[in-house]
């Protein structure tokens, strides 16, 4: 469950801090006071893209900190991704002044995705919006998957048939490349030969170049060695004149630093002039070297330029490119032959797979169906008719082999439709509770969070509603937003958003409302701005019943 939520200058709020606590919280407040930003905040905090950007968040960072309460189910997501585990988690999200963002989940910082995945296994986000995204068939499989605890098998049949979409891609590539025609083989074979002879090195251009630029500069670097030897070698030359030095320093005492010193240059003297003696020899070793130097390095980048390439680690590329595709056209059918049949298992393991899906969802279909008419029966729908309807197809799709409908009717011998012709808000406001109700007990999501759901009812439906929340909230932790009396009078928290101006600058908070104030809340719900003596006895019935 969430425990806290900590928003830092995000659009209207400035350093508010929220405490949740298990069961049913109802949050309220005037239109425009900050609820949509309020429940943005705790969606990117979740893990949704920053698709908008607050105007006064454009001189200083917005940070979005929520602490959750887990249990130990939720390990091996942590040791999956490499995350301390802790029972009090806490996720951040920082959004600098240009709308990047960073994540961390317990100061480690995570990608996007995996914040996601974990978020989707806490809370549940459902709003109005969510009304229409359940008419998706991709929902209604997830729904019926998760009452059918089939959640491990479908993954299964997805990893499989991943296996099974990247053989199909290399058999396309092996018929599109492997049936070379011999003149276009034989073209192969010739490029392959001619960087194979090659025979190229690693830095070996570079090496090139730069034994060019001395070979092209032998006569005044040979002349400019020479004079050094002489300086160094002749009676009066560095080397004697510094061992001179060095003599008359070893028979005195107080000069034995200076001496080992001496020693030491001397010693480094020696060295620099055998590297003197081996570059003259090696200038004067081969006189054709330059020659040779400057047709290899013409051979390299002629073929740098006949292949249109800038690098050499490019020619390798193009040389292992060449024997793949020799390789591939020439063991064509041995290799299309074994991928076949990598493809027919692979088919066959996924069509078992789809039918113990399907076998599964036929099970749980009666007892969905019978529980949701039953919730909707109690929600002020007496003849109300779901029916789920699964349909084979030869199709392997991500949810299986068969498409989904959702039917419903919600008067006697009207005419079943489907979800998505369903034209009644408060309909389908009940429905999607009834359904998320039964997805509940099947759940391993703790925290449900309901934005504005109850679209379309009032008076006694929306009473109606608020139970069925207030049984929600026994085995799971409910978050509603909601501008109903009868359903925020069964709240057991009443959080309430409020905007203010400071300093000529309109800010939100949100505060725990007393007893006394939750009166005064619902009695506004119920009346207006105008709160009359009826409206305040109407508010404390609503909360007494």
């Amino acid at each position: 469950m969430i425990k806290k939520l900590h928003i830092n200058n995000y659009a209207l709020f400035k350093n508010v801090e929220i405490d949740f606590t298990d069961g049913f919280t109802v949050i309220s407040g005037d239109t425009g006071a900050g609820k949509s930003i309020m429940l943005d905040a705790l969606s990117l905090v979740l893990g949704k893209r920053v698709d908008r950007f607050a105007e006064s968040s454009a001189t200083q960072k917005s940070i979005i900190e929520a602490e959750f309460l887990l249990n130990d189910s939720h390990k091996k997501f942590f040791n999956d991704n490499d995350i301390d585990f802790d029972q009090e988690t806490i996720i951040r999200r920082e959004i600098s002044i240009n709308g990047k963002s960073r994540a961390f989940i317990n100061d480690t910082p995570v990608l996007l995705n995996v914040l996601t995945q974990f978020s989707l296994q806490i809370v549940e986000v459902f709003s109005q919006h969510e009304k229409l995204v359940f008419k998706d068939p991709k929902a209604q499989f997830i729904f019926l998957d998760d009452v059918a605890g089939s959640n491990e098998l479908l993954l299964k049949y997805r990893l499989i048939l991943k296996e099974y979409n990247d053989i199909k891609s290399d058999i396309n590539n092996i018929k599109k490349n492997g049936s070379l025609s011999l003149v276009e083989l034989e073209f192969l074979q010739f490029q392959f030969n001619e960087l194979n002879d090659a025979k190229i090195e690693n830095n070996e251009k570079e090496i090139i170049e730069e034994k060019i630029k001395l070979l092209e500069n032998v006569d005044s670097i040979s002349l400019a060695l020479d004079e050094m030897r002489v300086l160094f070698n002749n009676e009066n030359g560095a080397i004697n004149n510094i061992n001179r030095a060095k003599k008359i320093s070893q028979n005195l005492d107080s000069l034995s630093d200076i001496s080992k010193r001496l020693e030491s240059i001397v010693i480094e003297l020696e060295d620099i002039n055998s590297e003197i003696s081996y570059l003259q020899n090696s200038l004067e070793a081969d006189p054709n070297e330059l020659k040779r130097m400057t047709d290899r390095l013409d051979l390299i980048n002629s073929l740098l330029h006949k292949h249109r390439l800038k690098f050499v680690d490019q020619l390798f590329d193009l040389k292992q490119d060449l024997y793949n595709k020799i390789e591939q056209s020439e063991s064509f059918g041995i290799l299309l032959n074994k991928k076949e049949k990598d493809l027919k298992i692979k088919y066959d393991q996924l069509i078992k797979l789809a039918n113990i899906l399907d076998n599964n969802r036929k099970k749980v279909i009666p007892k969905i169906t019978n529980h949701i008419e039953d919730i909707l029966k109690s929600l002020g729908i007496p003849h109300a008719q779901f029916q789920i309807n699964l349909q084979q197809t030869n199709e392997l799709q991500s949810f299986g082999c068969s498409n989904i409908s959702m039917q419903f009717c919600a008067n006697k011998g009207g005419e079943m439709k489907e979800l998505m012709r369903v034209a009644s808000g408060g309909e389908l406001s009940r429905l999607m509770l009834a359904i998320k109700f039964l997805s509940a007990q099947n759940s391993s999501i703790s925290t449900l969070i309901f934005d504005e759901i109850d679209s379309g009812v009032s008076g006694e439906i929306a009473s109606l509603m608020g139970n069925m929340m207030q049984n929600i909230s026994k085995s799971n932790q409910v978050i509603v937003i909601s501008h109903l009396p009868q359903i925020a009078s069964k709240a057991k928290i009443h959080l309430k958003v409020s905007k203010q101006i400071v300093d000529d600058k309109t800010t939100s908070t949100v505060h725990k409302l007393t007893n006394e104030d939750r009166v005064e809340e619902i009695a506004k719900l119920l009346s207006g701005k105008n709160i009359t003596d009826a409206a305040i006895k109407n508010a404390l019935d609503l909360l007494n019943q």
